[in-house]
C-alpha cells in the first residue's frame, strides 16, 4: 500500500491554491466541507452532488477508495486534511479554514502581528528561522498520526516573501529531519514576466527560492502564469485581462487548473490500480537523475467547471495534450523530451484507442538521444461521486521532463543579472548598509545564481548522445 502524504501550504499563492487542490479531493471522495463523507456509491450509476447532505458514509463502510492517504479519519467520523497552513498574514487562511472547516486549525500557523513578508525572500526566511521548532512540532504532530508518511508536497510561490523565504526555510528543515527517507516534491508557481512585475526584487528572491529547491526537492512541477493565463482565457473565455475581476478571484480560475492537475497526479494512488501505484513509482519514471528534476504538465481542457469541450475517445485526448499551448508554464521554442507520461481518467477505457494514440505520440515528440523513446500512460479511474466529469467520463493530463525550463530559467537569469550589476536594492537583504555587508550578501546571491545557471547548462548537455557517458567518466575521475 502507498504511504501517505503530508501537504504544506505556505503563504498567500499557496494556501490559495491549495484550497482549490482540497475542494477537488474532497469532491473526488464525497468529503463535505465539515469533513463529513458521503455515503460511497455502490455502483458508477449511484451519484450524489456535492451539497447532498442526506447520505452520510458509516466510518466502517467498505470503499474502493483511498482517502486516507491524504485525510485523516476521526473518532466522530470526520475526514481532516493532513495539511499545515502557514502565512504571515491571515487573510487568505482566513478564507480557506471558513470555506472548508475540515481543516484542522491546530495546524495552522499565523504571525501574531500579522504584516507579511513585505514581498521580501530574507524576511521570510528570517521569520522561519525565528519560529522554525513551532513549524517542526506542527509538522511532527501530522507524520505521528500516519502509519507510513512517503511523501511531503509543498504549494508555494517562488517570487514572494512567505512562500519563496518560509518555504525554502521549510525544504531545508524538511530535508534535514526526513533526509532520503521521504520524497520531497513541490508545486512551484512562476509570477508572470511579460510585462514589469509590482515586486522589483522578484527576480532576487526567485533565485534564492530556486537554489534551495534545486538542493532539497526531489522534484519540482513548474507553472508559469503566463501560460495559465492563456490556458484560462482557452478554457474560460475571459478574453486575455483578468482587469475586469477583482482580488483573490482574479487568480481562481487559473488556481483550479493547477488543483486539478495536483490531484490528478495522485490519482492512480487514491483510486488503486495495477501501475504507478506509489509516489515512487511515478516520479522513478520522470526524474532520470537528481540534476533533472523539473517537470512540466499539460492539461487537455476538461468539461464541469472549467470547460464545455469534451473528447470522443482516448486517441484524441492523447494527441490533444501534444499542443504546447496546453502546457502549463510557456514554451517559447523547439523543445526535446526526457521523459513524458500521460494519465487518462476515465471508466472502461479502450485500451486499443490508447496505444493507437501512444504509437502516434513516439513518432512525434523529439526525445533527447539517450533515453527511450517511449511513452508510458496511466489509466486512472473516475471517482464515483458528483457530476464534475466530461460527458463521456474522459479526462487527461501530461506530465513530461523537458527542456523548455532552459528558456524559464534564462529569462529569469537576465532579470537577475539586470538589479545584480548594479545591486540595486540588495539593502533589503543587508543587515546594515556598509560595503563589507553588502559584498556578502551579493556573495551568497551569486552561488545561487550559479546553482540555477548550472541547472541550465544541465538540460543543454542532457541533448547529448553522450550525456550519461560524460557522468561515467566524471565518476572515474573521481576515483
Amino acid at each position: 500500500m502507498p504511504g501517505e502524504t503530508i501537504t504544506l501550504q505556505v503563504g498567500q499563492c499557496g494556501n490559495q491554491v491549495a484550497l482549490q487542490y482540497w475542494n477537488q479531493l474532497a469532491a473526488e471522495h464525497g468529503i463535505q466541507a465539515d469533513g463529513l463523507p458521503l455515503a460511497y456509491p455502490d455502483d458508477p450509476s449511484s451519484r450524489f452532488q456535492s451539497g447532498n447532505t442526506d447520505h452520510v458514509a458509516s466510518q466502517g463502510q467498505s470503499r474502493e477508495d483511498r482517502p486516507e492517504l491524504f485525510f485523516t479519519l476521526s473518532d466522530s467520523n470526520k475526514y481532516t486534511p493532513k495539511a499545515v497552513l502557514v502565512d504571515l498574514e491571515p487573510s487568505v487562511i482566513h478564507k480557506a479554514t471558513n470555506a472548508l472547516p475540515m481543516f484542522n486549525p491546530r495546524n495552522v500557523h499565523l504571525s501574531e502581528h500579522g504584516s507579511g513578508a513585505a514581498n521580501n525572500w530574507q524576511q521570510g526566511y528570517s521569520y522561519g528561522l525565528q519560529y522554525q521548532e513551532e513549524l517542526l512540532n506542527l509538522i511532527d504532530r501530522e507524520v505521528d498520526k500516519c502509519e507510513n508518511v512517503s511523501n511531503f508536497q509543498l504549494f508555494h510561490s517562488v517570487a514572494g516573501g512567505t512562500g519563496a523565504g518560509v518555504g525554502s526555510l521549510l525544504l531545508e528543515l524538511l530535508s534535514d529531519r526526513f533526509g532520503s527517507k521521504k520524497l520531497i516534491n513541490t508545486f512551484l508557481i512562476f509570477p508572470s514576466n511579460e510585462k514589469t512585475s509590482d515586486v522589483v526584487v522578484q527576480p532576487y528572491n526567485t533565485v534564492l527560492t530556486l537554489k534551495r529547491l534545486i538542493d532539497y526537492a526531489d522534484s519540482t512541477f513548474v507553472f508559469h502564469n503566463d501560460a495559465l493565463n492563456s490556458i484560462e482565457n482557452l478554457l474560460f473565455n475571459t478574453g486575455g485581462s483578468r482587469n475586469s475581476i477583482d482580488g483573490q478571484a482574479a487568480f481562481e480560475g487559473a488556481n483550479k487548473i493547477i488543483a486539478y492537475v495536483a490531484a490528478t497526479i495522485s490519482n492512480p494512488l487514491r483510486f488503486p490500480n495495477y501501475m504507478h501505484t506509489s509516489h515512487e513509482s511515478i516520479y522513478s519514471t520522470l526524474v532520470p537523475t537528481p540534476d533533472l528534476k523539473f517537470l512540466t504538465t499539460s492539461v487537455a481542457p476538461f468539461t464541469s467547471q472549467v470547460s464545455r469541450q469534451s473528447y470522443t475517445n482516448e486517441y484524441e485526448i492523447i494527441l490533444e495534450l501534444l499542443n504546447d499551448r496546453y502546457k502549463l508554464n510557456r514554451v517559447t521554442e523547439p523543445i526535446k523530451y526526457i521523459s513524458v507520461l500521460n494519465y487518462l481518467i476515465g471508466n472502461n477505457l479502450n485500451q486499443e484507442e490508447i496505444r493507437k494514440g501512444t504509437t502516434k505520440v513516439q513518432q512525434r515528440l523529439n526525445f533527447v538521444p539517450w533515453t527511450p523513446s517511449s511513452v508510458q500512460c496511466v489509466n486512472g479511474r473516475k471517482s464515483l461521486f458528483g457530476n464534475n466529469s466530461a460527458t463521456k467520463g474522459l479526462t487527461g493530463i501530461q506530465i513530461s521532463n523537458n527542456t523548455s525550463i532552459v528558456g524559464v530559467f534564462t529569462k529569469i537569469l537576465k532579470q537577475y543579472d539586470l538589479l545584480a550589476k548594479r545591486e540595486a536594492y540588495i539593502n533589503s537583504y543587508t543587515e546594515s548598509n556598509d560595503a563589507q555587508e553588502r559584498a556578502r550578501v551579493m556573495g551568497l546571491f551569486n552561488e545561487c545564481r550559479e546553482s540555477v545557471a548550472l541547472v541550465v547548462e544541465e538540460y543543454k548537455a542532457c541533448q547529448s548522445v553522450n550525456y550519461l557517458e560524460d557522468d561515467i567518466l566524471d565518476e572515474d575521475e573521481v576515483m
